[in-house]
């Protein structure tokens, strides 16, 4: 378990994800207590995209700031500030920064849908 419970998510430790430029960070899972899903923190650069991928979980996902979209099999869903949207398992999608400045967002995946959850110490 992490030693504190709280904190702010520029401290949290930064992963490789899926494109250059691209920061994610893990804010809740298995080392936090919720064993069974994971929040990630992403943000986009300006003109950033997380390239089209599919895999068997779904994805939930809420804009915090900046403006992106979802593709999910073609449809586009504006993700501004405030908007969410559910990818479902199974469905080719990807996201992206259509705005200006940096795009933000939460996603929350099941456990086994982030190669970066650290497993809790038995």
């Amino acid at each position: 378990m992490r030693e504190k419970n709280w904190g702010k998510v520029r401290d949290l430790e930064t992963f490789e994800a899926l494109a250059p430029g691209i920061q994610k960070r893990n804010v809740f899972g298995p080392d936090t207590g919720w064993n069974d899903y994971v929040m990630r923190h992403f943000i986009l650069p300006e003109g950033i995209a997380i390239p089209p991928h599919c895999h068997d979980w779904d994805h939930l996902a809420l804009s915090l700031e900046g403006h992106g979209e979802v593709v999910v099999e073609g449809e586009h869903c504006d993700l501004e500030k405030g908007n969410w949207v559910r990818v479902p398992a199974g469905k080719e999608h990807s996201f992206r920064n259509i705005g200006d400045g940096e795009f933000t967002f939460l996603c929350i995946v099941p456990t086994h849908g982030d190669p970066h959850a650290k497993k809790p110490a038995l």
